[in-house]
């Protein structure tokens, strides 16, 4: 069962950051899931809005008093940290909501016109 508590333990990682990261977060996965257009794309957005999600950490930190200049090293090293476990978690967790949202405005969308 380490397995089980090794899985749990990454998505707590993950998803145990600060407030500012998660409505980040939020905020690009709707919006991907808005501008998604063939659910066959999936893929390919994630992986846009997970870059995405990564400028806009940057730019708040910038944005708080980091200094720019050590800023690229800093990230750098943060993502050579980061574990498979870790990036698996935000993929899947970023392609699951970008779909709901998807799905969702699809189906808003076929009722408005009818």
């Amino acid at each position: 069962m380490d397995i089980v508590q090794d899985m749990r333990d990454i998505v707590w990682s993950v998803f145990n950051t600060d407030s500012i990261s998660l409505i980040i977060m939020l905020v690009v996965v709707v919006a991907a899931g808005m501008m998604l257009g063939e659910l066959a794309r999936i893929i390919q957005v994630t992986v846009g809005a997970l870059a995405i999600y990564g400028l806009l950490r940057l730019a708040y930190t910038l944005s708080q008093g980091a200094d720019a200049a050590s800023l690229p090293e800093t990230a750098w090293g943060g993502l050579k940290l980061m574990t498979v476990g870790e990036l698996v978690v935000y993929f899947i967790a970023f392609a699951i909501v970008i779909s709901i949202v998807h799905v969702i405005r699809n189906a808003v969308a076929s009722r408005g016109g009818h």
